[in-house]
């Protein structure tokens, strides 16, 4: 019984490196408990411990493919075009092979294996198979074969067998910030001088604007683009907007969504629809606009209240959009049809799914929920045009969730592609002890590569339109997952191992294609030959400040990475003003995340350690004078010290958050938390335009921009 075997072809790791730097074996016992939940259920009754469904599990991953002439997926480099042939070396016949190109060119060939390259060897009792490789060029010679997914067919002339596939032609390369420059015909001024983009991050939720209802918009994400073009930003990079389950009015973090191809209706700006001009007499009577008040007053975000009134709202301009522009198959109504049509079969689904869960007093129509999508997706892609129209290099930068949640659409439509017994997560770690369980479910790489991928694709070109580049959620996820297993006894989890190779091609073929910049959050374990295929890729790294340290102390900006996007926070440490006072900790030690006074005071220890590193560094670089004293200096002194240092990075892309901005002490989100703070629930104490006319945040903003626009040398010396 071969079960070793089974487990390097399910892709479930047997050690890594932790973040000390240290081997830590995985026990035979937790691997054989993710493998017995990846072959639990679903089309597959192998069981781990039958020896004949082990046999037959290992034929099918490891031998089969070898008697398969063709696969039904391969891809190749537009440099190297080669193709992957598999047959008996017994075989000396011709093949034919045809291919149709993605832009309705064909041809075909004939070939003998005698004339192709053999490059790897595999016996299945006493028969040989052989993999060769053949050169595209050399086979179809007649056809310039450029970038894309293209139909082969392969054809044993002896046997009239004929098998069809997909080969997929990647470029080089993701989309990189020097093919903006190609591609902008004197357009952006930022990219023409020696400017190195840079912007703010926020979480558009909590933008606060007099005109909202109770949540940040897509109206609030219009005006905070003008502010920061204005200023010479580049680009405003946001949270993941994929669409959440309101209807539960509980799942409210944009990183456990129902389904990320979907954008959360939630943002969709209601002055902002055209429809609104039917309805506005209503909207603007004393009882809606006392509601509105009462919205907007608190500092915390009430969903429950946000979700009734905002669905209500969208429901009066849906009845005004079937009375006024349906009923007349007007020209709005053709460009809604048009964008239903072009959505398929999955936005059906989407919006069928939820007209079922719709709870009493919600419509209950399908159609309803593809107008939610239409209206999103068309403000969303407004707010890029503009932001580009504007001057902005980039425009917006989204983000991409790891996973999706188990009970959410997304996984309930593609469970064939899932692995629904386990969750996603982080081992054990000084960060957490008992390790990380993020209750996402995780795609399958068995299954996934036995659809072709065609999950993963969508999922990227979903998040890929209206932005200038895309930030992807924990990358390592191309590489490896650390899967915790939902059913009780199976162990305390595993790393699982997906097809980079085919990954990374699709990401780079799928980002030039739109032309989006692709950023990988990789702050945590990194296995270190992830960052072969990142580089390899122009993928950019995500660098944090805090984390950018050295033995004696921070990096120098001229220490961090060149091709990178460097932040001074994120939404899962604290704001720059609660890691200078300490209020993170004494929080921390409220909720129990830290045990006892103790370990509280050997953190405030350690935190004033690193403060007064930092108060060295930039003394060093003459931002703070060495006669101060750092426990009498003002923080509004410090944050400006802070930022223009950290705006001279040597990393192509900065980025400060918004609450940073304003000196925000209270987090967005506390990791290893979940009733105990009010995550993913916090709203901006100020207005859009009150930052706006604040002369600090204005004075910020051009401290940034300063900064960001000399050349390199004089960004890094003192």
């Amino acid at each position: 019984m071969d079960i070793e075997k089974l487990l390097y072809l399910q892709g479930i790791g047997d050690r890594f490196i932790d973040c000390y730097g240290q081997g830590i074996e995985i026990s035979a016992c937790d691997r054989t408990g993710i493998l017995q939940c990846m072959l639990a259920g679903g089309d597959c009754s192998v069981s781990s411990d039958s020896e004949q469904g082990i046999n037959e599990r290992v034929y099918l991953l490891d031998a089969k493919p070898w008697t398969l002439a063709l696969h039904a997926f391969q891809h190749t480099n537009e440099s190297e075009l080669y193709v992957n042939v598999y047959l008996n070396s017994d075989y000396a016949d011709a093949i034919s092979l045809q291919i149709y190109t993605e832009y309705g060119e064909h041809d075909i060939a004939i070939a003998y294996p005698k004339d192709l390259h053999i490059c790897g060897d595999y016996r299945i009792n006493d028969t040989l198979y052989l993999h060769y490789q053949g050169s595209l060029k050399q086979l179809f010679p007649n056809i310039e074969l450029g970038l894309g997914y293209h139909t082969l067919e392969l054809t044993l002339v002896d046997q009239a067998i004929t098998l069809s596939g997909t080969l997929l032609v990647s470029p080089d390369k993701t989309y990189q910030l020097d093919d903006i420059k190609q591609d902008t015909s004197k357009g952006s001024v930022h990219l023409e001088t020696e400017i190195r983009p840079w912007g703010i991050s926020v979480q558009l939720y909590s933008l606060r604007s007099d005109e909202q209802w109770g949540i940040g918009d897509f109206g609030d994400l219009r005006y905070l683009i003008t502010m920061i073009a204005e200023q010479g930003g580049d680009f405003i990079q946001l949270n993941p907007l994929h669409a959440l389950d309101n209807f539960k009015q509980t799942s409210i973090s944009p990183y456990s969504p129902s389904d990320r191809r979907r954008l959360n209706p939630l943002y969709i700006e209601i002055s902002g629809v055209d429809e609104y001009r039917y309805i506005e007499p209503q909207v603007t009577t004393q009882t809606f606009t006392d509601k509105k008040i009462a919205l907007n007053r608190d500092n915390w975000l009430d969903y429950a209240s946000v979700i009734t009134i905002k669905y209500e709202l969208l429901n009066m301009l849906y009845d005004a959009f079937c009375t006024y522009e349906l009923a007349a198959d007007s020209p709005r109504a053709q460009v809604f049809s048009l964008f239903v049509d072009s959505q398929g079969d999955d936005l059906h689904y989407f919006a069928t799914e939820l007209a079922k869960q719709a709870p009493v007093g919600f419509c209950a129509d399908p159609h309803f929920y593809c107008y939610l999508q239409f209206l999103a997706e068309s403000q969303l892609e407004e707010c890029q045009l503009n932001a580009k129209a504007l001057g902005m290099s980039i425009g917006l930068i989204r983000d991409l969730a790891v996973g999706a949640s188990p009970d959410g659409i997304e996984v309930k439509q593609n469970q064939h592609q899932f692995c629904l017994h386990a969750s996603i997560g982080a081992p054990p770690d000084p960060f957490a002890a008992q390790g990380q369980n993020w209750g996402l479910t995780p795609l399958d790489p068995i299954k996934l590569t036995q659809h072709n991928f065609g999950h993963f694709i969508h999922i990227l070109r979903s998040n890929m339109q209206a932005c200038g580049a895309l930030r992807i959620d924990h990358v390592m996820s191309i590489l490896r997952l650390w899967w915790w297993p939902n059913i009780a006894n199976l162990g305390n989890g595993a790393y699982v191992y997906y097809p980079v190779e085919t990954l990374v091609a699709i990401l780079c073929l799928e980002s030039q294609r739109a032309k989006c910049c692709i950023i990988g959050e990789d702050l945590g374990v990194v296995p270190p030959e992830l960052y072969g295929y990142l580089t390899q890729a122009g993928i950019y790294s995500n660098q944090l400040f805090y984390f950018c340290k050295h033995t004696n102390g921070f990096n120098e900006p001229d220490e961090h990475k060149n091709h990178s996007l460097m932040m001074l926070a994120n939404h899962d440490v604290p704001t720059l003003a609660a890691w200078w006072s300490s209020s993170d900790l004494h929080l921390k030690r409220q909720i129990e995340l830290l045990d006892n006074d103790e370990i509280l005071g050997d953190a405030l220890n350690q935190r004033e350690h690193e403060k007064y590193q930092l108060f060295e560094l930039l003394v060093h670089h003459r931002l703070l004078s060495d006669t101060e004293d750092i426990n009498s200096i003002e923080y509004e002194q410090i944050l400006h010290a802070w930022v223009a240092l950290a705006a001279k990075s040597y990393s192509s892309l900065f980025s400060m958050q918004i609450c940073d901005l304003i000196s925000e002490r209270h987090s967005v989100n506390i990791p290893g938390t979940w009733q105990e703070y009010a995550n993913w629930q916090r709203r901006l104490p100020h207005t859009l335009k009150a930052i706006k006319d604040s002369p600090q945040a204005q004075m910020l903003l051009r401290e940034i921009c300063s900064a960001r626009s000399r050349s390199e040398m004089d960004a890094v010396t003192v």
